[in-house]
């Protein structure tokens, strides 16, 4: 089976888009789906997903994780040149169509205190796998 990750970033208005395709390990446990891959970096990557909630850890080093949920903002960290960064994640858009085979996301990363509404960038990332 392959996965098919498309991931649209907007960056102050510097737009870039990230297509990878990999062969994918599927699995169904306690209703989640895994989603088990090597990515291009040579990095294992595991998504957790259910219709509320998706959870991507990419075993880099240092590891990070991005969790993204339905209806509420979610903690991440992420590994960066100036050191280990957290943010927020807002996900206006979630959709898990197993039937499919998609997922799709359209969310923002911002910064984690709860007063500020600088958003660090916008993405739209969409998932199949066949």
């Amino acid at each position: 089976m392959q996965i098919h990750l498309r991931n649209e970033i907007d960056l102050d208005g510097q737009r870039e888009v990230i297509d990878q395709t990999h062969p994918v390990d599927v699995t169904e446990k306690n209703g989640f789906s895994y989603f088990i891959f090597v990515n291009e970096e040579k990095e294992r990557v595991v998504i957790k997903c259910n219709d509320q909630e998706l959870i991507m850890t990419r075993f880099s080093s240092p590891k990070s994780v991005l969790r993204f949920h339905r209806e509420v903002q979610a903690l991440v960290t992420i590994p960066t040149p100036m050191g280990i960064q957290h943010f927020m994640t807002k996900t206006s858009k979630f959709i898990f169509d197993k039937t499919n085979h998609s997922i799709k996301l359209d969310y923002v990363l911002k910064q984690p205190d709860s007063e500020s509404q600088n958003i660090f960038a916008k993405y739209q990332l969409e998932l199949t796998w066949f």
